[in-house]
């Protein structure tokens, strides 16, 4: 991730005003085809086969800090059953907390007050057999963390904290990733069990911004003898070495995060972070796609950009990891959540051909992503 602001969120519809219209989040999904899509027979389970392998329709909520006081947990339970999906992604922490944890400085959102919204929504999606990914968000952190802990965010040349707003990103090789987070995937997975994690954003700093930070300066000499590039320059052996010394670590991470949730949650409790859709977008945050595709036993790929005028996306043109794939359509609740997972080709012409419609309504836009 760029340590740049990110676009505001228009406000010509607001997540309020659409959700004011659920008939039209719901149009596509009630197309005559599309619910054939979820009730046909699934991939028959072998022994002891993870559940996860037997979803073709996910849903996700896109919880902001400010819901958890007005969140209607019946009127999802209603929406997940119409729009027959078979897999959830709920919110549950990271910058913020969606339920009351004890790990310090893992803050509850705001308005959350007693109230343990993850496990309302876990637990209602669980009593009608649908599979839970929890959804993380950790990258960053509100200043309340980063006073305690200032050597666990990244610095610029001059020393600066990166920051986006009011949020400080966390440096990739400080005790943030290698302690805290793996200590709230334990927490999680060990209290409410789901199949599964998802993560926002988990890979730190993007190429284009080069950490300064004690732990970057002293972990790096160790492992390649130089010093922190100057600058972005292919010529210079130090930055070369940067690049590389950054893929292993993103990919140690993935490891760490999947041992974490495996030891917590059971041997098929996975963490699957979140990757892009393009190979370029993946080296520009420094994710070597070839090894976690090596690794991985599920993919979640996201694609978005939003301009501020408009609230489009550009969705790119994706190619399948596996020959094999299984497909996996996401209804979208809102114009935020329609812009979270990348589409795969001809995508949209394939979701009006299932829908058995010309177009589909911009709010209730469907993404098919792979798994």
């Amino acid at each position: 991730m760029s340590a740049e602001p990110g676009a505001a969120f228009p406000s010509a519809e607001t997540r309020r005003s659409f959700l004011k219209k659920p008939a039209l989040a719901t149009a596509v999904l009630a197309g005559s085809r599309f619910p054939a899509l979820a009730t046909e027979p699934t991939p028959a389970a072998g022994a002891g086969q993870p559940r996860y392998r037997r979803v073709r329709r996910w849903g996700q909520t896109n919880i902001t800090k400010a819901d958890p006081a007005r969140y209607d947990v019946a009127w999802w339970h209603d929406y997940w059953k119409r729009t027959q999906v078979q897999g959830v992604i709920i919110n549950v922490g990271g910058i913020v907390a969606y339920y009351p944890s004890a790990i310090p400085l893992h803050d509850r959102a705001q308005f959350l007050g007693d109230r343990d919204l993850f496990a309302e929504l876990c637990r209602a999606a669980h009593d009608d057999g649908l599979v839970v990914f929890a959804r993380m968000d950790s990258n960053s952190a509100h200043e309340d963390f980063f006073n305690p802990h200032p050597d666990w965010f990244a610095r610029d040349a001059n020393g600066r904290p990166y920051r986006n707003r009011d949020l400080y990103f966390s440096c990739v090789n400080s005790g943030y990733y290698d302690e805290h987070i793996p200590a709230v995937l334990r927490e999680i997975a060990t209290r409410y069990q789901p199949e599964g994690f998802t993560e926002n954003s988990w890979s730190g700093l993007g190429r284009g911004s080069i950490c300064y930070c004690d732990n970057c300066a002293k972990k790096f000499h160790v492992n390649s003898s130089y010093e922190l590039p100057s600058g972005h320059d292919w010529n210079d052996d130090a930055y070369r070495a940067w690049i590389e010394w950054n893929y292993a670590r993103r990919l140690e991470i993935w490891d760490t995060n999947n041992r974490t949730t495996r030891s917590a949650g059971g041997p098929h409790c996975l963490w699957v972070g979140m990757n892009g859709g393009a190979v370029s977008g993946q080296a520009r945050e420094i994710r070597d796609c070839k090894e976690i595709l090596a690794r991985a036993e599920m993919l979640m790929l996201d694609d978005q950009r939003r301009a501020n005028d408009s609230g489009k996306s550009r969705h790119s043109r994706l190619r399948a990891p596996r020959p094999k794939r299984h497909r996996t359509i996401f209804a979208a609740h809102d114009r935020r959540a329609a812009h979270e997972h990348a589409w795969l080709p001809d995508a949209r012409r394939h979701a009006r051909r299932l829908a058995g419609v010309s177009r589909l309504p911009r709010c209730a836009s469907q993404k098919i992503a792979t798994s």
